[in-house]
């Protein structure tokens, strides 16, 4: 069983706000959410970090893994692969539920991934809406965002996951931005569990020549 690594586009967003503006919403069972506003925007952005009992190629199987989505990503009730341009770099589209009767959102992503020689790994993501045809949903229009995957002693990783989403349509900001914290909070309870199982657990990275990772195998 393979799975290709994805890769993100870089392009313009709006300017977030600096370090110092972060302000911590919760810090519980080893996850920890701040939340930021956002130049220019009425929502905020969030971080979460949290340490997983996993391998960074454990990680990146699961985040790369359609369908598991809608497992451990709080209110998503579906993802699948669009375009897989190669093995280092695909598009994407993901369909969240929201409590009534706000109407469901869908986005497109363009991902990709990048190494650094001290083994830790970014994975962004940018939104491409014109990248599929309009749908049932409303289409997010602006959302970006990484993981950010830091190899630790022991086995751990340190995972951090910071994302800003303008949901589009006529929601109002203070629910949006009081998501911020359920949402991050509850898809990592899932994640740092669900990393752990198969065929998660049994991920290896493939290395080129230079010894950088160019592929998920799974023993």
């Amino acid at each position: 069983m393979r799975v290709a690594l994805f890769l993100l586009l870089v392009v313009s967003i709006p300017a977030a706000g600096t370090e110092d503006d972060w302000a911590e919403r919760l810090d519980e069972d080893g996850i920890r959410v701040l939340a930021r506003p956002v130049s220019g925007s009425k929502y905020q952005e969030f971080k979460a970090t949290v340490e997983l009992e996993a391998t960074t190629a454990h990680v990146v199987a699961l985040l790369q893994d359609n369908s598991a989505c809608a497992r451990w990503v709080f209110r998503c009730v579906g993802s699948t692969n669009i375009e897989q341009l190669s093995n280092t770099e695909r598009y994407f589209h993901q369909v969240t539920d929201l409590p009534f009767p706000a109407r469901s959102r869908d986005a497109v992503f363009h991902a990709r991934i990048y190494y650094t020689p001290d083994g830790s790994i970014t994975i962004e993501l940018q939104s491409t809406p014109n990248k599929l045809s309009q749908t049932k949903h409303v289409r997010i229009i602006e959302t970006y965002g990484h993981y950010l995957l830091q190899p630790l002693d022991k086995g751990r990783v340190l995972l951090t996951w910071q994302l800003y989403v303008d949901p589009a349509g006529v929601l109002p900001a203070w629910l949006v931005n009081s998501m911020l914290t359920d949402m991050p909070y509850k898809s990592l309870m899932v994640f740092k569990e669900l990393v752990r199982e198969a065929p998660y657990r049994n991920a290896i990275f493939k290395y080129d020549d230079a010894g950088t990772p160019i592929d998920i195998l799974f023993n």
